[in-house]
């Protein structure tokens, strides 16, 4: 009596197989993918830098930018070249400078004072007409500086405006817009599309918690960014479960500046009570916490004529070089933890320039290695 053999699978049976087999290791390969993923959060004070961080990694691992994208920032450079004026020029007033333009120049300041007085000024009651007039405002900004292109070049192209521009921390006007100056003549044309770096030091404020998702070296992370200032951080609380690290960004450079929402409050003293905050919140006891230390190129020039030690919160101060500096503010940074220990298992500092693109991915490559492998 002859054996049974086999009957062939049938090749439909057989494709269906094979498409089920591939779905479920996909499916397995996606589970394990979450169980591994990395949670970090970005968080920090107002104009800290950490949005620009978190366009960095954009940048590196992400999408490249939408054509949408590039039109919304294309606006925003714009519009933040007319706040950078709004900033600067009470300080013509304040610091008596009116007189000592030229006739050309003070023409082309009047004509600035004049277009950049008129905000839009509707009564908001509700917070989508907040919203609606801050849309509106925006538009507005920028046209301004396309439409006063050639003004805008004649005042900050002279002598009187170098003293103003010598007091743009006082303001907390942002130094690095002052590419969006230089860049002036691209950035007005009808058909400009904003570079790299244009949309690195572009700032828009957060206002929402916003996540993106990357593999980076084979591991995969979720980065949320949130609003770093006072009213955005009540919105922090439902992202903190689950986090396995954070990034905190303090701007070394606002030793001696102040918190636009409260005009007596330093802005290194508001990072540091907002870090030790962290720290020692229940859910990153465990966690580490990479302090990026932010615009330290910006922080070695202002010690050339800013000193730590006439600011009233740091009159202990008394080192002499940049190196010193940084040593000093870092030993602030690790005196919030609870104790000496927890700074050394927790803390990973990082001095960096958040718009340098040549260092981005080093400083990540730090991240994964030091902290996550």
């Amino acid at each position: 009596m002859g054996g049974c053999a086999s009957k062939p699978e049938d090749p439909e049976a057989k494709a269906l197989r094979e498409r089920t087999n591939a779905i479920e290791k996909q499916l397995e390969e996606s589970r394990l993918m979450e169980l591994t993923k990395i949670k970090l959060l970005l968080l920090g004070a107002g104009e800290s830098g950490k949005s620009t961080i978190f366009k960095q990694l954009r940048l590196l691992y992400g999408a490249p930018r939408s054509r949408e994208d590039l039109k919304m920032f294309s606006r925003v450079v714009r519009g933040n070249v007319t706040v950078l004026l709004k900033r600067l020029v009470p300080l013509v007033t304040s610091l008596e400078l009116e007189g000592n333009f030229e006739e050309n120049e003070r023409a082309a300041y009047d004509k600035i004072l004049e277009s950049i007085s008129g905000n839009v000024t509707e009564a908001c009651t509700t917070p989508v007409q907040r919203n609606q007039m801050e849309i509106k405002q925006a538009e507005i900004d920028a046209t301004i500086s396309v439409d006063l292109k050639n003004e805008i070049q004649t005042v900050f192209s002279s002598k009187t405006w170098e003293a103003v521009w010598a007091e743009r921390s006082t303001v907390n006007a942002i130094d690095a817009h002052m590419l969006f100056i230089k860049d002036l003549d691209m950035i007005s044309k009808p058909n400009y599309t904003p570079t790299t770096q244009h949309i690195l030091c572009a700032r828009v404020r957060t206002t929402n918690a916003v996540k993106e998702e990357y593999d980076i070296d084979g591991q995969r992370f979720e980065i949320y960014d949130v609003g770093g200032q006072r009213s955005e951080r009540k919105k922090w609380m439902p992202i903190f479960d689950g986090s396995d690290a954070v990034i905190f960004v303090a701007a070394l450079s606002e030793y001696d500046q102040k918190l636009a929402e409260a005009k007596r409050m330093n802005r290194m003293t508001e990072a540091l009570g907002l870090f030790k905050s962290i720290a020692n919140h229940h859910a990153f006891r465990k966690a580490p916490i990479l302090l990026f230390l932010n615009k330290k190129d910006l922080f070695e020039e202002k010690l050339l004529h800013s000193k730590i030690e006439d600011q009233k919160d740091f009159s202990d101060y008394c080192g002499c070089s940049y190196e010193d500096a940084t040593a000093y503010f870092i030993e602030k940074y690790r005196d919030c933890f609870i104790s000496d220990e927890e700074s050394e298992n927790r803390l990973f500092v990082h001095p960096t320039v958040a718009t340098d693109t040549e260092n981005g991915k080093p400083f990540l490559c730090i991240c994964i290695k030091q902290n996550f492998e």
